[in-house]
């Protein structure tokens, strides 16, 4: 090519070419470079540094790192930079190579800068996207959480502390506040004061007439919770004030405020069956204060699970005569809450009209049988049903279904009363029930209880039956509580837990002495 022909193509050419001496001054640059400046060759030509036309981060930039990179490596490749153009801040990358002069002449650097607007605005967008990508993900994992923890949530309180935590801990917000919508509409506050300690405005319900989200003059945002027919209640959020906090997605928030009024709507149904089966069960547990000396009675009982005081166990104290003859049973159901705790109503009910004075234990529990084949509740429970009277210490007992009693002498080793055993209650076919009869000492003690104090699924019932015979006696030794044995069993359970239910009789002599 022709020299004239190379000149032409150095100068046109669409990228800025231009040749610097060792210290960085320039000694000649093509056209593209000079329109770039909106400057003539005369202008910058040996009048100018490079690094004078960058910008003050270029320049600091050029003297620590390219100046240095070009003496030791005799090139660079591909630094971005910033050039100060006629009108704004040109974005470049810039490439250059170190030539040695042929003879005694001083080596020449060579320069090409190309234009980096295009790939900084596309990096620009991918940032953002990225940036859209990770708070779309982000909102996602809020959402998620915040489903299993109202899909798990028992109660009310249950509900509002979700909602609370994703406030929080999830959107990052700088204070929350939960409202329910009890009678007429009216809102009531769950929770104290804010994290910074101040008190958030009551919301009404008409700041949410104009949609699901509204944010109120004082900065709080306030999200509807609706229920299938009605607002639930109002969660109140207060945004971060953190610098770069990214706002809400309004439809983030509305997503979880309908998915927090039907969990507020199914948690009310579920306080109120809870309470009605809570208070049922609160009678039926209650143990009368016996005046007879000569004999004592204490019970004891645990739910399976915390916050539902409703399970299938269940215990009574009866006195049966004037002769003082004290009829005590312990009983499970099958299942737990309200259905459960009537089964166990109807079962009380029954039992006591079946326990007539000179009965016994055999023929009240067929006369159970008989109920449980008229109405059909209680099919398939246990219990263990025993009379005790206090003149002589003769103990009537029958077992349908259920542990035996265990036997605590005054003296002597502990033992089940394995007799008088038969099917839990209507599945005997019709077949009368066998009792059983065991002569009782001054002092001595019966223990009667449902199987969550002994069953473990890492051991076999024989096991964890003699384990509480063995323990029985030294854990109710003296006048220690009946609490301490059940205290005992159920930190030794470290698998899901039954309920617990436990009746301790205690004969004291015909005279009351023992």
């Amino acid at each position: 090519m022709p020299d004239v022909v190379r000149s032409q193509a150095w100068s046109r050419a669409p990228v800025a070419l231009l040749r610097l001496d060792a210290d960085g001054w320039v000694l000649d640059a093509n056209a593209t470079f000079l329109g770039w400046l909106g400057r003539g060759a005369d202008e910058v030509v040996g009048r100018v540094r490079l690094a004078d036309l960058l910008s003050v981060g270029g320049r600091i930039y050029w003297e620590t790192h390219v100046g240095p990179l070009l003496r030791m490596q005799r090139r660079v490749d591909e630094l971005a930079l910033e050039l100060l153009g006629a009108e704004e801040r040109l974005p470049v990358l810039m490439s250059a190579r170190v030539l040695d002069a042929d003879g005694d002449g001083a080596p020449v650097v060579e320069v090409a800068l190309s234009s980096a607007r295009d790939r900084a605005r596309y990096e620009g967008e991918l940032l953002a996207a990225r940036r859209a990508a990770e708070r779309a993900a982000e909102q996602v994992r809020v959402l998620a959480e915040t489903t299993a923890g109202l899909s798990s949530a028992a109660g009310v309180d249950d509900v509002v502390q979700v909602l609370r935590r994703t406030a929080l801990r999830g959107l990052g917000a700088s204070g929350v506040a939960v409202w329910t919508a009890e009678d007429r509409g009216r809102l009531v506050r769950h929770g104290g004061t804010e994290p910074d300690g101040t008190d958030p405005p009551d919301p009404s319900v008409e700041q949410l007439g104009a949609g699901p989200v509204h944010r109120t003059p004082a900065g709080e945002v306030l999200v509807a919770l609706p229920g299938r027919a009605e607002l639930q209640g109002v969660w109140s959020l207060r945004p971060s004030q953190a610098p770069g906090a990214d706002p809400w997605e309004p439809d983030v928030l509305a997503a979880v405020g309908r998915l927090a009024g039907v969990a507020l709507e199914r948690a009310r149904l579920f306080d109120q069956r809870s309470s009605v089966a809570y208070t049922l069960q609160r009678a039926l547990l209650t143990t009368p204060q016996l005046r007879d000396p000569r004999v004592s009675v204490a019970t004891a009982y645990r739910p399976a699970a915390d916050g539902l005081e409703v399970g299938g166990d269940w215990y009574d104290v009866v006195t049966l005569d004037d002769e003082g003859t004290l009829a005590v049973v312990v009983g499970d159901v099958v299942g737990h809450g309200l259905a459960a705790a009537t089964t166990m109503a109807e079962l009380r009910s029954a039992l006591r009209a079946a326990a007539e004075p000179g009965a016994g234990a055999a023929r009240v529990l067929d006369r159970l049988d008989g109920v449980v084949a008229r109405t059909g509740s209680g099919l398939a429970a246990s219990l263990v049903y025993a009379e005790l009277a206090p003149a002589t210490g003769t103990l009537h007992y029958a077992v349908a279904g259920h542990l035996p009693p265990l036997h605590l002498p005054a003296t002597g080793e502990p033992r089940y009363l394995w007799d008088g055993r038969s099917a839990p209650l209507g599945l005997t076919g019709g077949r009368p029930r066998p009792g059983a009869c065991v002569r009782l000492r001054p002092g001595d003690r019966v223990l009667l209880c449902t199987d969550g104090l002994v069953e473990r699924r890492d051991r076999a019932l024989r096991d964890s039956l003699a384990d509480l015979r063995d323990r029985a006696a030294g854990l109710l030794a003296g006048d220690a509580p009946l609490d301490a044995l059940v205290d005992a069993a159920a930190e030794g359970n470290r698998g899901p837990r039954d309920d617990v239910c436990a009746l301790l009789l205690t004969w004291r002599g015909a005279d009351g002495a023992g």
